[in-house]
């Protein structure tokens, strides 16, 4: 009998452990992953917090001496309302320590538009205040940077740690890198929906040379707000281009204000990471729903393009519509008379 109860004892002792790990085990597999999007990220705070500790060091994270590179372009991206938790290498306080795994945060994760530099070439004017920059060479990603201003001509300044730097220009880093990662933080819209109807573009066009050349001396105009509420998926919709010829295209879109100052501005390019971005045009002012148009210039014949509307927030947050495409015309062909 004493046997028996031992043996009853046993096994209720085993069925309660097994059920207090198959209860950890499920409170593990079912507790959500740290949610991470551009949607929460505000450059303007992470500016504000590159140019205040560009040559100090913030005791409420770790220091990593000569270098803290990576960890000071982290730090600023939390200041802005990222979440870097759900990257493998993120430390105790958050940040990214190595190159190669902000890297993969950036690239992966925050699914960023990425572009790929050689040394000379201009930066991507779609590289907006806010973002990221990694220089490398043969041995890899090595030294991480974070955009904090634009120059006149449209090309990014730096701000830096390991050799602490406050907006300073590109020419310097190409001194000890051969190539460089930009990285755009845009707020992208998931939501798929039905195709809006094609908006009617404004009678006006603004001329825009592309953005890897000075410019464009034309001067800008807002169009006018539809009298109608046109359908929209949300805030910023690209519509389908229009006016297109083998050299050119006027990109077309829908901008809501939603009661607030709204800028915009087209980025277009071969691919989605969009190699050219127009000026930056507005503001667009209320509750009114407004037709903008673009009219981009010197594209190559016969290319398919990808285009989308991006819409500036007065914090400086970006909001970016679906992408479109659109294929550019032959060349026309010379007619010649024979006498």
């Amino acid at each position: 009998m004493t046997n028996w109860k031992a043996s009853a004892r046993w096994k209720q002792q085993i069925i309660v452990v097994l059920t207090i790990m198959l209860a950890t085990a499920s409170l593990v597999v079912l507790a959500p992953a740290p949610r991470v999007g551009a949607a929460t990220y505000n450059p303007l705070k992470a500016i504000q917090y590159a140019d205040q500790w560009w040559n100090k060091r913030n005791p409420k994270f770790q220091s990593y001496g000569f270098n803290d590179c990576a960890n000071y372009v982290s730090q600023c991206l939390i200041a802005g309302g990222l979440s870097l938790l759900a990257s493998p290498s993120a430390d105790k306080n958050g940040s990214i320590a190595q190159c190669t795994s902000l890297d993969a945060f950036l690239t992966n994760t925050l699914k960023a538009t990425v572009w790929k530099k050689s040394p000379g070439s201009l930066a991507p004017t779609g590289l907006q205040p806010g973002d990221v920059a990694i220089f490398g060479n043969w041995l890899g990603l090595r030294h991480a940077v974070f955009v904090s201003a634009k120059q006149t001509n449209g090309q990014p300044l730096f701000n830096a740690h390991t050799y602490d730097r406050l907006r300073t220009t590109i020419g310097w880093l190409f001194s000890g890198w051969t190539y460089v990662k930009y990285y755009h933080i845009v707020k992208s819209l998931v939501t798929v929906a039905a195709a809006p109807k094609p908006a009617t573009p404004a009678k006006t066009a603004v001329v825009a040379q592309p953005a890897v050349t000075t410019r464009s001396s034309a001067s800008a105009t807002i169009p006018d707000p539809q009298s109608k509420p046109v359908e929209s998926v949300s805030l910023v919709t690209t519509t389908v281009p229009s006016s297109v010829t083998s050299t050119s295209a006027v990109l077309n879109g829908i901008i809501k204000p939603d009661g607030q100052p709204a800028l915009w501005f087209f980025e277009y390019g071969v691919s989605e990471t969009y190699d050219e971005a127009t000026d930056k045009q507005g503001p667009l002012l209320g509750n009114l729903t407004y037709n903008v148009d673009f009219a981009v210039l010197r594209l190559k014949p016969s290319t398919t393009y990808h285009a989308r509307l991006v819409r500036v927030a007065p914090d400086g947050s970006l909001m970016a519509g679906l992408d479109t495409t659109f294929r550019t015309r032959e060349t026309p062909r010379t007619v010649t008379q024979e006498d």
